[in-house]
């Protein structure tokens, strides 16, 4: 890639240089080739770029030069008429589909106020617009529980009736507040009686000897803390501390990387088929780990330093790298989701045909790591210098770079958009 790349640009040079261009400092320009910026923010610097086939088209900005200037936003509107600014809003109007939306509002609006008669809704046309071809209802009614799943079924909706019946304004009220209200004796009997298709003579009995609403609370409470000491409750295995993992591959190991991972360096074990969630990993150095089939969510490198460490067909989401060095990392139709590198400088770290979206690089400096084929959003490089840097192929939108300068880019056949 390096030599190709490098052929390209003393191809560029050489012809600048025929056409009598200035190439001063051009082997540490940016080189841009079929690369155009779309809803640019900031003008481009021609003294740090040199752009082949990539103009700088519809800026959001007048202070460009050239083609970028005459073709930015506020140049182009503000030579308009009263006619042409009205085509234009139309144009976008129309583009946008607010027209299509506007009808379809319009529409629901006139079709709920025929169905409105006395300031109620019509039955009728409820019952009509809920059911099918056959007349059949699209909900359930006594009638058709009744046919579908019997009288067993249809007693449950008859107590429940009944019960919400006896409710008081003062158990509605509470319901309004708290999602829940506690039933007095009689209700427990209709729920839990012998005329109940839900009788339990046991949760009768214990629900009836509570006295008084404050207790009932209490003894919630009390279960709750219960339920939180169950067994079956303690799905958090221990975490991995001190236990280095050495010539171990995990393969559909998915309770070892699903727990934190703390002092533990890995080394010559790879990772396939292990899906990780909630799996972090702090102070744990990878050695020789490749990644294959291995999806992680929420599970962050933290001072974790990588070498020879590939990531290959396994997604990143919320994956944080945090003070996390790498070195031959390269990531693989890998996508990464919220996943920014932060104080992780990476060196040959190639990302290929993975898009990243929202992955910021957070003062996280890079050398020789291409992005190619993998579109990127919303991941701007903030304080991120890249040294033999280039995008190929990888369309780029709302990703800036802030104060983050290039050194031996090439930026080819990659257009960006408020960028």
């Amino acid at each position: 890639m390096g030599k190709v790349l490098d052929l390209l640009r003393q191809g560029v040079k050489l012809g600048y240089s025929v056409t009598g261009q200035n190439t001063t400092n051009f082997d540490d320009k940016t080189l841009k080739i079929a690369s155009p910026r779309f809803l640019s923010l900031l003008p481009e610097d021609d003294n740090q770029t040199a752009n082949l086939l990539s103009p700088s088209l519809f800026s959001l900005h007048n202070e460009g030069q050239g083609v970028e200037n005459l073709t930015s936003l506020p140049s182009l509107i503000k030579n308009f008429n009263g006619a042409d600014q009205q085509s234009w809003l139309n144009l976008i109007i129309e583009a946008a589909g607010v027209e299509d939306q506007a009808i379809k509002l319009d529409n629901d609006l006139k079709n709920e106020k025929e169905e409105k008669y006395e300031g109620k809704h019509s039955r009728k046309s409820y019952e009509e617009k809920h059911r099918g071809k056959d007349g059949t209802p699209l909900y359930f009614t006594k009638e058709n529980v009744t046919t579908m799943y019997g009288d067993y079924e249809t007693r449950k909706i008859t107590t429940w009736e009944r019960l919400m019946s006896t409710y008081t304004q003062e158990q509605k009220r509470e319901m309004n507040d708290t999602g829940y209200a506690v039933l007095t004796f009689e209700q427990l009997h209709i729920l839990y009686g012998p005329q109940s298709p839900y009788n339990s003579s046991e949760a009768l009995a214990r629900l009836t000897s509570i006295n008084g609403t404050d207790a009932m609370h209490t003894y919630i409470e009390h279960d709750i803390h219960k339920m939180a000491e169950m067994k079956s409750f303690e799905i958090r295995q221990k975490d991995i501390v001190l236990s280095p993992i050495i010539n171990s591959p995990l393969v559909l190991a998915y309770p070892t990387m699903s727990q934190p991972i703390v002092l533990s360096p890995v080394v010559f074990s790879p990772v396939v088929l292990t899906p990780a969630v909630l799996g972090p990993v702090v102070l744990s150095p990878w050695l020789f780990i490749p990644v294959i089939l291995s999806p992680r969510v929420l599970s962050p490198l933290i001072v974790n330093p990588l070498i020879f460490s590939p990531i290959v067909l396994s997604p990143l989401v919320l994956h944080p790298l945090i003070l996390s060095p790498g070195v031959f990392n390269p990531i693989v139709l890998s996508p990464l989701v919220l996943s920014p590198f932060i104080l992780s400088p990476q060196v040959f770290t190639p990302i290929i045909l993975s898009p990243l979206v929202l992955n910021p690089l957070i003062l996280n400096p890079m050398v020789g790591s291409p992005l190619v084929l993998s579109p990127f959003v919303l991941s701007p490089l903030i304080l991120s210098p890249q040294a033999l840097f280039a995008v190929v192929l990888s369309p780029y939108t709302l990703s800036p770079l802030v104060l983050s300068p290039l050194f031996g880019a090439e930026v080819i056949l990659s257009p960006s958009s408020l960028s």
